[in-house]
């Protein structure tokens, strides 16, 4: 994709590798790598959420491997440079079996080193699921702004049966707005001309979304790892009491950390640079992480 923010921080140390899935769908992993593989203490595995795709990590992804983390995003089927008709989910257990996918190929490319696992809105509730099945050998779960407990809190319980049972390809317009991810004009510029954003998705998606959620609610997760969950002051998107209610049932000792800013995507916040810097100390070993480059603005 031609950007300005990708052609800024595109790293010398960046591949893109195909992965193919059980039903012939080709997968993207984009992988974010320090300048020498020895340099490596940490890796981070990134699901991301239903409009954005790997590229809108560029910058997140490049500052954290200058510190010694490896970062990898698996394009979902259907966004980004994955095969697969855009927008379009056949069912969870497909989405799951992707991201376990990439996950088993990234912790073969780093045995022994700790293995850390962010999902970002939409992306928050596929880890969900998949912590419900187990995430052996992962370190620690990072929810971002999650989109858990959405399905039931934006429709309630009556109208779950009735997004169950869409099928087809028909298109549904996310209806959602740039302004609710950020205020700052660089990455309204960027989200405006990225044409592998997503602006629609299939009426099978969205009984998809809902089936996702169906794995992990009313459940905890018996997963040996540390868990947090990242919160904003105001989320136009996401209710965020809801997933926090979800957060509680499904993780009881999971630790919270909040950004004073609004607007989905931390990422594109003026409290990115904050943010870089705690998931910097958070996925390095004590002692070695430094001060990620940049100004808060």
């Amino acid at each position: 994709m031609s950007s300005p923010i990708a052609a800024e921080t595109t790293p010398e140390h960046y591949a893109v590798s195909s992965l193919t899935a059980a039903d012939g769908v080709e997968l993207a992993l984009h992988a974010w790598l320090p300048a020498d593989p020895a340099e490596v203490v940490g890796v981070l595995y990134y699901i991301h959420g239903i409009q954005s795709h790997a590229a809108w990590l560029i910058e997140t992804a490049r500052t954290l491997s200058r510190f010694g983390i490896a970062v990898y995003a698996l394009d979902r089927r259907g966004s980004g440079r994955s095969s697969g008709t855009p927008g379009d989910l056949p069912s969870a257990e497909a989405v799951a079996a992707d991201y376990f996918q990439g996950l088993a190929e990234v912790q073969r490319r780093h045995r022994g080193i700790p293995t850390s696992v962010l999902g970002q809105s939409f992306g928050g509730s596929i880890l969900a699921s998949m912590a419900v099945v187990g995430l052996p050998g992962v370190a620690r779960l990072i929810y971002c702004t999650p989109a858990l407990g959405q399905q039931n809190a934006r429709h309630g319980v009556a109208k779950l049966p009735e997004l169950r049972a869409l099928t087809g390809a028909d298109r549904f317009s996310l209806g959602l707005s740039d302004e609710d991810y950020t205020s700052k004009a660089r990455y309204l510029e960027f989200m405006a001309n990225d044409h592998l954003m997503l602006r629609q998705i299939t009426q099978r998606t969205r009984a998809t979304m809902v089936a996702i959620e169906d794995q992990y609610w009313g459940r905890s997760a018996e997963i040996d790892a540390e868990v947090h969950f990242v919160t904003v002051d105001r989320d136009p998107i996401i209710d965020l009491a809801a997933a926090a209610a979800v957060i509680r049932e499904l993780h009881p000792n999971a630790k919270t950390s909040n950004f004073a800013c609004t607007g989905h995507y931390l990422e594109f916040s003026e409290r990115r640079v904050d943010y870089w810097h705690w998931l910097v100390e958070l996925l390095t070993p004590a002692g070695t992480a430094g001060q990620p480059e940049g100004q808060r603005r």
